[in-house]
């Protein structure tokens, strides 16, 4: 046995080796689901837990106006919105002077909202991304709730197909924790564990953030185990280039196990 077998670990990728968040972007809308005209021309007023109303005008297909109304604090925006199930829509939009990106989930239905916002900041002297969630509601829904946190999601083994050629597999253990590999693709062979937050949007669909460890990369999907597909965004600092990397994305998914384990584990505890 040659002193490298034992040193090397065949199938690890080492970090200096990742390529940068830019060359993953290449091809990410491929199977991005086709953009919704629905909300030009309407109104979205939300009002979040201190009661404070941001309301946004989609002034056409493309431009909204925002304004926070207790400041008076506006300014407009590009934006794209998918209606992933009916009157539930995920708008996603870049605030240039505030070098922010606004991912909102609204269900115009129920009255529902969450909106999730990152940006970027200096942590341990490097550049890292970091996002913030609110909960709020529509106007005038005086009965609407937060969406949940759910423990739907834990135990199952899901394959995406974000392109014809980027394949990633994705386990999630706990509410807070799931693991991600990459089969195919510009990231083939790379996987890491990451904290995560799951919310239950409606049946069989889910908000799924994860924010990475190594990358300083916030994800924000919303994935539909009825259709089996998933609609969401990356907002990227790429360290390699030193710049910004915003990117939609679509996946198509497929559910390959769904394991108990800790059923398993309680049972066995149950008949000790």
């Amino acid at each position: 046995m040659t002193s490298s077998s034992v040193t090397e670990t065949p199938g690890y990728i080492p970090v200096a080796q990742w390529p940068n968040l830019e060359a993953l972007a290449v091809g990410y809308g491929e199977h991005l689901m086709a953009e919704s005209r629905k909300l030009t021309g309407t109104h979205l007023n939300l009002v979040f837990v201190d009661k404070t109303h941001i309301t946004h005008d989609f002034l056409d297909d493309h431009t909204l106006e925002w304004e926070v109304q207790s400041t008076k604090k506006r300014d407009t925006a590009q934006y794209k919105a998918f209606e992933v199930r009916p009157n539930i829509f995920f708008i996603d939009f870049y605030k240039p002077h505030y070098e922010e990106q606004v991912s909102l989930v609204a269900n115009l239905s129920t009255g529902q909202a969450i909106v999730g916002i990152s940006g970027v900041h200096i942590k341990d002297s490097q550049k890292r991304t970091w996002t913030k969630f609110s909960d709020a509601s529509i106007a005038g829904s005086d009965n609407a709730t937060p969406f949940a946190p759910t423990a739907d999601l834990i135990g199952k083994h899901i394959l995406y197909r974000y392109t014809p050629r980027d394949a990633y597999e994705h386990i999630y253990h706990n509410q807070g924790t799931f693991t991600w590999h990459c089969l195919s693709g510009t990231e083939k062979g790379l996987a890491d564990t990451e904290p995560c937050k799951m919310l239950k949007l409606d049946e069989k669909l889910y908000l799924l953030f994860w924010s990475e460890k190594i990358m300083p990369v916030e994800s924000i999907v919303v994935v539909d185990l009825e259709k089996m597909r998933s609609t969401g965004r990356f907002f990227c600092w790429d360290p390699k280039p030193a710049k910004l990397v915003q990117m939609l994305f679509g996946s198509y998914a497929t559910i390959l196990a769904e394991t108990d384990a800790a059923g398993i584990v309680g049972g066995r505890e149950a008949h000790n």
